[in-house]
């Protein structure tokens, strides 16, 4: 049996559309003015949806704001609708506000399945809300959402430039504590450091359910290994934060906590070491001692990670 992909589009209705809004659920149609069309994109945009396909059309709740506001925002209205055709024009009055000058011409057919309400980024995905904002940045224009990585990296990229420091790392001591916060005190950085690890430990899993871990190569469940930066996020460039070489796969079992806090590091041929503050204590040594004798993350890309969390975190120089 042949499965047919289902585009859907993103359509934002501000406050002034409430009307038309109702009119387009009782008349089965949405239009958009020619000047709004015709040149641009999204001529494109409309001249490839098809019979089938899917318009949500959010209303209210966004506006012209910032990506990363928007995501935390609640669209208290979302029409999903079928489209029963592809884009056609007519001139004939549908909609109460419009004239010669003024008619929604390009239009769709539509025929409604849902209505929700108080929807979130949770219902629809950071990547539908991104489309909904673009959609009312543009005067509602049609608008495709792009993946949820490319979104999510947007969103990021506007936090930094706005709060001009590093969104919060979960896996930094130095942060831990920060992190550990009710639901009621979320932050933007907060919410988006964990987006961000969820993006970048999927990568690295790349669809895998066990996974060895790269310090004592024991091969364990993903929930049992953590994805760790090997160069501190919070001092890492924006590049170096993206670089899969600068994470590693490090088990809850010991090795995550180990590498962490500096009792091993990886010297510059690869090899598994203890600090120097490893010897002050008869059972930590028993803790290192089950770790493996080579890093299986190590690598000439990895390295200079590697190098700054030897000179840094276990504080050994030269070696």
């Amino acid at each position: 049996m042949e499965v047919i992909a289902v585009t859907t589009a993103y359509v934002y209705v501000g406050v002034k559309g409430s009307h038309n809004l109702d009119t387009g659920i009782q008349k089965s149609v949405w239009g958009w003015k020619p000047d709004v069309i015709v040149g641009t994109d999204y001529h494109q945009v409309l001249q490839s949806l098809r019979e089938g396909d899917r318009l949500c059309l959010g209303h209210r709740g966004l506006g012209r704001i910032q990506a990363p506001d928007a995501q935390s925002r609640t669209v208290p209205k979302l029409v999903v609708a079928r489209l029963t055709g592809g884009l056609y024009q007519d001139g004939e009055k549908v909609w109460d506000d419009e004239d010669g000058e003024t008619a929604y011409t390009y239009r769709v057919p539509l025929e409604i399945e849902e209505i929700r309400y108080d929807v979130t980024s949770d219902d629809i995905g950071p990547e539908g809300i991104e489309a909904l904002r673009m959609s009312a940045i543009r005067n509602g224009t049609p608008e495709l959402p792009g993946s949820r990585e490319s979104v999510m990296e947007r969103v990021l990229e506007e936090v930094l430039e706005e709060y001009g420091g590093e969104p919060l790392d979960e896996e930094d001591p130095e942060d831990s504590a920060k992190l550990d916060l009710p639901s009621a005190l979320d932050v933007p950085s907060y919410t988006l450091a964990r987006r961000e690890q969820k993006i970048v430990r999927a990568r690295k899993l790349d669809g895998r359910t066990e996974v060895p871990c790269d310090l004592c190569q024991l091969l364990l469940p993903k929930r049992l290994v953590h994805t760790a930066h090997i160069k501190r996020r919070s001092e890492s460039l924006h590049h170096e934060r993206r670089d899969l070489n600068n994470v590693m796969f490090a088990c809850v079992l010991g090795c995550d906590s180990l590498f962490e806090h500096g009792y091993v590091y990886v010297a510059s041929d690869g090899s598994i070491r203890p600090s120097d503050a490893v010897r002050a204590s008869a059972d930590l040594s028993t803790a290192v001692g089950r770790v493996g004798t080579r890093c299986l993350a190590y690598s000439d890309a990895s390295a200079p990670y590697f190098a700054w969390h030897r000179e840094n975190i276990a504080n050994v120089k030269g070696r």
